[in-house]
C-alpha cells in the first residue's frame, strides 16, 4: 500500500488549523495536538517532495533511454545506407564524438543492424570496402 504523502500533509494541516481559535485570545484548544499535526504535516510534505523527485528521475531515465535508442537507430541506418565514404565517415564521427562524451552506443548499433538486414561486421564498413568485399565474393 502506497501513501499519498501530499494528501496526508494536507489532512494534518487541516486538522491543525481546525484546532485553533476556540481558546482564549484565539489560542489553540490543545497546543500539543496542533503542534503534533503541524510536525506530521511537515514530515509528509518532505516525503511528498521525495516522491516527486523519484518520479522525475524515473521520467528522465526513460527519456534518456528513448533518446539513446533513437540516436542508435539513426546512426545504424545512416551507416548502412551511406552511399559515399564521406557520408559514412560523418556517421562514424558521430559515434566517436559520443564515445568521447562517455556515451558509447556501438553495442546498441551492433544490436540494431541485424534488424535492418545488415551484419555488424558489414555495417561498420564504408561503401568502398563493402563493394570490394562483394567483388571478392562474386565467383568468376
Amino acid at each position: 500500500m502506497t501513501i499519498n504523502h501530499r494528501a496526508e500533509a494536507e489532512r494534518h494541516l487541516s486538522q491543525a488549523s481546525f484546532m485553533t481559535g476556540d481558546g482564549p485570545h484565539d489560542m489553540p484548544v490543545n497546543p500539543a495536538a496542533t503542534d503534533a499535526h503541524l510536525r506530521m504535516a511537515q514530515v509528509h510534505a518532505t516525503l511528498a517532495a521525495g516522491q516527486h523527485s523519484v518520479a522525475d528521475a524515473s521520467a528522465y531515465r526513460m527519456a534518456l533511454v528513448t533518446w539513446r535508442e533513437t540516436v542508435a537507430r539513426s546512426v545504424a541506418w545512416g551507416l548502412m545506407h551511406a552511399t559515399t565514404d564521406d557520408e559514412h565517415r560523418r556517421w562514424r564521427d558521430v559515434t566517436q564524438r559520443l564515445d568521447e562524451a562517455g556515451l558509447n552506443i556501438d553495442l546498441d548499433i551492433d544490436r540494431i543492424l541485424p534488424s535492418i538486414d545488415c551484419t555488424p561486421a558489414i555495417g561498420w564498413d564504408s561503401p568502398t570496402v563493402r563493394a570490394a568485399k562483394r567483388d571478392l565474393d562474386t565467383p568468376f
